[in-house]
């Protein structure tokens, strides 16, 4: 399990960096619509859901962590 979040968690970087990457090329070609086209569209839903995901799992972590330590006072 730890190992398929890890996946998860990479995936998210490189989303992300894909994003940058396709907003600078889209800045110097707006002509090329790297920003808009229903391929990006989709990679948008997936880092948008991955992000979401990532989330949820630290704040999970988190309030066990926090309950751990309460428990072991």
């Amino acid at each position: 399990m730890r190992t398929f979040k890890n996946i998860l968690y990479n995936l998210n970087i490189i989303l992300a960096g894909m994003f940058i990457v396709f907003q600078i090329l889209d800045l110097y070609n707006p002509t090329m619509r790297f920003i808009g086209n229903s391929v990006t569209i989709y990679l948008m839903f997936a880092f948008c859901v991955l992000s979401i995901y990532n989330a949820v799992t630290l704040l999970i972590y988190n309030r066990k962590k926090e309950n751990w330590k309460k428990a072991g006072k």
